[in-house]
């Protein structure tokens, strides 16, 4: 098992990465401080997972289960959880597993940041984009009129669990979709990394490199997150590819034809590397590594079904934008990124033209 500790101004927890730790999670951290215990999750993954930590806890947990998917993540089941958790007379000592993929992080993040102002909650990640993305860095909500997290709050966990056991019974897309995020980093803070992420397909890795793999984008986005907390500045990097990520996952959401999230970011990735070169800031080559270390991967480069119209509404709601503008984090050079560039209207037009079919 390896350990991380991510410290920022606010906050310490530590981030446990190995292999089948959920059968010993009392092994892992102290459950015994608090006076009740929920597992948030899905009926995908708790039919899985919850009869294996259950197994290895020594006390009685609250289940609360909801549907899965990205359209769960609303107002309305938010309120479900809340009133689960009143109606099983949880109290401020209490604390709520969050078990799953993003969704569940985000939503079972939030609930615990406002019920009764505020209770312990723990990270349980089961998918790869989870282990290496939406679980750390204290960023948690829902969505909101259409709106992709347009709801939140920054929340620290009391740790994070990342078991790579729960990976095997992922899905293939989804667990291709984890590897977005991964080749993502790289490209914004590590061209060692970006290079040996996309050097062969995901599941030629070897379940050692795997865990690797997960810890060193553990340490990437805990190393922007210390360094920057609140998003005031460095960590904006980690935006790179969600700005257009976003609009196309919130225009999919409205069809039937949903993506997933890392899908959705790496068409993002390479239409905002685009408008990197389009700015002058980003060389063709470096652009063409992008491409091809994502088609690598089994991730899409492109889009059908969606106007240059609809996109550009999209972003100009986005909630990182600052007076009308869409500011953009964008590569420099693979390893190096830059925050809050501006570009006009017809370069952005340009850039989404190269990924729509």
């Amino acid at each position: 098992m390896k350990k991380l500790i991510i410290r920022t101004k606010s906050s310490s927890y530590p981030i446990f990465i190995g292999n089948h730790l959920l059968e010993k999670l009392e092994e892992v951290i102290d459950l015994n401080q608090y006076s009740k215990i929920g597992i948030l999750t899905d009926e995908l993954i708790g039919k899985h997972f919850i009869p294996i930590i259950k197994k290895g806890l020594k006390r009685e947990v609250s289940e609360i289960i909801i549907q899965s998917g990205e359209k769960e993540k609303n107002i309305e089941t938010f309120q479900y959880i809340l009133e689960k958790l009143f109606k099983e007379q949880f109290d401020r000592k209490s604390l709520l597993i969050n078990l799953g993929g993003g969704v569940i992080g985000d939503l079972g993040g939030f609930v615990a940041g406002c019920f009764m102002r505020g209770i312990s909650f723990l990270q349980v990640p089961t998918t790869l984009l989870s282990q290496v993305d939406a679980s750390i860095g204290d960023k948690v909500g829902i969505n909101f009129v259409g709106i992709k997290n347009g709801i939140g709050l920054f929340n620290p966990p009391v740790g994070v669990i990342i078991d790579v056991h729960t990976l095997s019974t992922l899905p293939r897309r989804e667990f291709l979709s984890g590897f977005s995020e991964i080749i993502k980093h790289g490209i914004i803070a590590d061209k060692k990394y970006f290079e040996f992420v996309t050097s062969k397909k995901p599941a030629e890795f070897s379940k050692k490199e795997l865990v690797s793999i997960i810890k060193r984008s553990c340490e990437i986005k805990a190393s922007i997150v210390e360094a920057d907390e609140k998003e005031t500045g460095f960590r904006k990097t980690l935006n790179f590819g969600h700005t257009i990520g976003h609009a196309i996952e919130e225009l999919k959401l409205e069809t039937n034809a949903l993506l997933h999230h890392g899908e959705a970011v790496a068409i993002g990735m390479v239409a905002e590397s685009k408008l990197a070169e389009l700015l002058g800031m980003f060389n063709k080559h470096d652009l063409e590594k992008i491409k091809k270390g994502i088609i690598r991967a089994g991730l899409p480069t492109s889009i059908s079904n969606i106007s240059t119209e609809k996109m550009m509404d999209k972003m100009l709601s986005d909630k990182k934008n600052r007076n009308g503008k869409i500011l953009w984090s964008l590569p420099e050079k693979i390893g190096s990124a830059k925050f809050n560039i501006e570009a006009s209207e017809q370069l952005i037009i340009n850039a989404i033209k190269q990924i729509l079919l």
